[in-house]
């Protein structure tokens, strides 16, 4: 690799480690270095299974691109051991001069903390309740959030038609109550909800629009829902149960 190769990979934002086919270290770039707390002068010549003697097998992925020939990808690695408490994304290459294999190279990048962020998305969404609440036969309450992204939203659409199906509901009462202010994404995420419950053969009555959140929904491009509106909780259950 030429002088001015190397100086484009110590500018690139991911690590990028080369070995030998005797597995020697042949490029460690500033990224990588920084990555795995490693200095370049020290470890340029050494073996990997010097520099990394406590290296469990399934992390040493480069080092099985030289001696497979296989090439890997990996989004989610955990590279835990020693002195090392992370998660990378590997990729790894064969390095080749006239079709004839001389070593591997492996590029790298920290993504801890987009996989920590990850599993609490799917432990918060795993957790979250769809608290559909039967009052009699055929009838039922959901109260919705608006604290709710997307992700948590479809999770509501997904666990809360189910339930609404296990339960045989006619009419279905959501309740808004909680909902202080309201944007597209919100409207467009309860017009699903109204159509997919709709789709089963659930009527759906919808209770508790504040004012402020009329007047949002008003101004909205998001087509007529077609449920029952009132103006409480209350008034609805009173009618329903007449």
């Amino acid at each position: 690799m030429n002088d001015l190769s190397r100086a484009v990979l110590d500018h690139v934002s991911y690590g990028v480690l080369a070995i030998d086919t005797e597995y020697r270290i042949t490029l460690l770039n500033k990224s990588g270095a920084s990555l795995l707390e490693l200095s370049p002068e020290e470890v340029l010549g050494r073996d990997m299974y010097e520099v990394f003697p406590d290296a469990p097998e399934e992390v040493r992925h480069v080092e099985r691109t030289v001696k497979t020939h296989k090439e890997y990808h990996i989004d989610v690695m955990p590279y835990q051991y020693g002195k090392y408490d992370t998660f990378l994304s590997i990729q790894t290459r064969l390095l080749r001069e006239d079709d004839i294999v001389v070593g591997a190279m492996v590029e790298f990048t920290d993504v801890t903390d987009l996989y920590k962020k990850q599993l609490q998305l799917v432990s918060r969404v795993e957790s979250l309740s769809v608290n559909v609440i039967p009052l009699s036969k055929g009838i039922a309450v959901l109260p919705l959030q608006s604290t709710m992204d997307e992700n948590e939203f479809n999770h509501i659409i997904d666990k809360g038609v189910e339930r609404v199906s296990e339960l045989r509901v006619s009419r279905l009462i959501l309740d808004l109550s909680s909902i202080g202010n309201i944007d597209p994404v919100l409207l467009a995420n309860i017009q699903k909800l109204v159509k997919t419950v709709s789709l089963i053969g659930t009527n759906v009555i919808i209770t508790g629009v504040r004012p402020s959140v009329a007047i949002e929904w008003s101004k909205s491009h998001e087509e007529n829902v077609q449920a029952a509106f009132y103006q409480n909780l209350g008034i609805a259950l009173r009618d329903v149960f007449g």
